[in-house]
């Protein structure tokens, strides 16, 4: 799994409250796969063409939520999540630049 997954990513994972309040946040880690081949595609969120700027495939062993404008950083490149789609061997994550 070490091959497999081998890069390090990190995002700011927000706390809330019973109310939907932001009570505090703190930066987590996690291992993915980063694929940056993706560069100038686009996927359709909702509608719109969203330019995407690189592709990050994590683990089923992860278990962070990864909400739609969070942002992340992987391999020096930054953006914010624009679709996060779980399936049977872990998350596919979009982000944009």
């Amino acid at each position: 799994m070490a091959f497999r997954y081998s890069y390090t990513a990190t995002m700011t994972q927000v706390a809330r409250d019973s109310d939907d309040n932001i009570t505090g946040s703190s930066e987590v880690s996690f291992a993915c796969d980063y694929q940056p081949n993706v560069n100038n595609t686009s996927i359709n969120v909702a509608g719109s063409n969203v330019p995407i700027a690189y592709q990050l495939f994590v683990p089923k062993s992860v278990t962070y939520e990864f909400p739609i404008g969070t942002d992340v950083i992987c391999n020096g490149s930054k953006g914010s999540i624009a679709l996060s789609v779980l399936g049977k061997f872990g998350t596919e994550i979009y982000v944009k630049g």
